[in-house]
């Protein structure tokens, strides 16, 4: 079984996952780094660990990747 695959899917499937602050479909404000002003949902988790990479769809610039640092709900 791989571990990451199924925590990915719990999470697709609405679970709340330890160390996981942000769940799918989420609106989110980037309030720092490089995209900060930029806001949109979250669509995927890249990573399950400390400050986890997220995708978020903006609603002017595409797909981008932040961390659960840089992003907060409105």
């Amino acid at each position: 079984m791989n571990v990451a695959r199924d925590l990915h899917n719990r999470w697709l499937g609405g679970e709340q996952i330890a160390g996981v602050k942000f769940l799918m479909n989420d609106y989110v404000v980037i309030s720092s780094g490089r995209h900060s002003g930029l806001s949109g949902s979250v669509v995927s988790v890249i990573k399950f660990e400390p400050n986890p990479p997220y995708v978020v769809e903006t609603e002017k610039n595409g797909d981008i990747e932040v961390r659960e640092n840089e992003i907060h709900h409105p």
